[in-house]
């Protein structure tokens, strides 16, 4: 039996896109005749697997480069290390971000003289770059850039989670097999159970509801959406708007909140997996922005959750998350800065909120189908089976 080790930067336990697309991926590759071993960070106060490998890590207290590099570096050299509790292995994934641990990886397949999967969801420093993080100038830029282009060399299989990751990977490595395996909505979702006090207070007043639950961070441009709130407040629409989460920009956001005075925005701090199934059940509307147009081969994974539930979506983004929500049907896209598109797609599904409950269950089922991450890990499970499965 071929043994697999996926080898990830983010805890395993926890509900994040990584941990969810490696948890499938570790169903999918066993149900195929595959032996999977798991590295993962070890964070404090994180509940632990006993089927997992846990490394040395340093806790990102903060998301400054200083603890950025101490957080992938330490758990780089320590998964490294901790290869010997391995055991053998035919095959090494390695799946970034963080792009710094992905030479560990390369590192790991060497010394087990496997073949090398290089799982990319984000390109860096492509997305940095994009989001205005740094230059091309800067020496963070040529680090990424360097990981980047090594381990399109070195690896055996490359995958990425879109077709515009695909493509631009293809521009840098034209020879090397590129495969997509979407991230996508892990239908285990749909077991949480309704929390029936929450849900009745979002839902109990009859108002609105545009609700947005995910990190309060750079990458997410949430000053769209307390624009859209001024607005409603002031054309006196009967309407809520619901930010769950935290993160780097919270503090900004309260403070535009309170001087515009917005009195029907609401903060409800960070939710557990089965609230935030309860949000999206209560919620008229899911927001799922992008900080601007050129993250266009980026797929925020709340869009999946949101439609798997059969919430709406406004979106701001345009790309390959405009083409998944397009099929769905289920909700607008518009292209981030245009805050004239984005009111009128808001005022759009605040007047046809009739029309959208009739396409709920279509999206719900075709998120559960062909855009299910539970999909995606068979598609890769069939690919590392045919081109070295026994």
């Amino acid at each position: 039996m071929k043994r697999v080790l996926i080898h990830m930067g983010d805890p395993y336990l926890i509900d994040n896109p990584c941990t969810k697309r490696v948890r499938a991926f570790k169903e999918a590759l066993r149900q195929r005749g595959f032996e999977v071993v798991i590295m993962a960070p070890a964070i404090k106060g994180i509940e632990k697997d006993a089927e997992v490998t846990y490394c040395f890590t340093v806790p990102l207290r903060k998301k400054n480069v200083f603890y950025r590099l101490a957080n992938g570096l330490s758990f780089a050299v320590s998964s490294v290390c901790s290869l010997r509790k391995a055991g053998k292995i035919d095959i090494v994934l390695t799946t970034t971000p963080p792009a710094l641990i992905s030479m560990a990886g390369w590192v790991m397949a060497k010394i087990k003289h496997a073949r090398l999967v290089y799982d990319v969801r984000d390109i860096w420093p492509d997305v940095a770059l994009e989001m205005g993080e740094f230059t091309e100038n800067s020496i963070y830029y040529k680090i990424f850039r360097y990981i980047r282009d090594f381990m399109l060399r070195h690896a055996d299989l490359v995958t990425a989670v879109s077709d515009g990751k695909v493509s631009r990977l293809k521009e840098y490595a034209p020879q090397k097999r590129i495969v997509k395996i979407p991230n996508g909505f892990d239908v285990r979702f749909l077991e949480n159970q309704l929390n029936g006090e929450l849900y009745q207070k979002i839902k109990g007043n009859g108002r609105f509801t545009c609700v947005y639950t995910g990190n309060l961070g750079l990458a997410q441009g949430l000053k769209q959406l307390l624009d859209i709130a001024r607005r409603a407040k002031e054309e006196g629409l009967d309407a809520d708007f619901l930010l769950y989460g935290s993160g780097a920009e919270e503090q900004e956001l309260r403070a535009y909140v309170r001087e515009l005075q917005l009195e029907h925005v609401f903060f409800g701090g960070r939710l557990s997996n089965q609230d935030i199934y309860t949000v999206l059940k209560a919620a008229d509307i899911s927001f799922v922005p992008l900080v601007n147009g050129n993250l266009k081969d980026s797929i925020p994974t709340k869009i999946y959750e949101a439609l798997g539930i059969g919430c709406p979506v406004l979106l701001a983004a345009e790309g390959d998350a405009a083409s998944v929500l397009k099929e769905s049907e289920l909700g607008i896209a518009v292209c981030p800065g245009r805050p004239e598109e984005l009111w009128d797609a808001y005022l759009q599904l605040y007047r046809n909120r009739g029309q959208m409950e009739r396409l709920k269950n279509y999206a719900a089922k075709l998120m559960e189908g062909k855009y299910s991450i539970q999909c995606s890990a068979r598609m890769l499970a069939e690919e590392l089976w045919g081109m070295w499965g026994e």
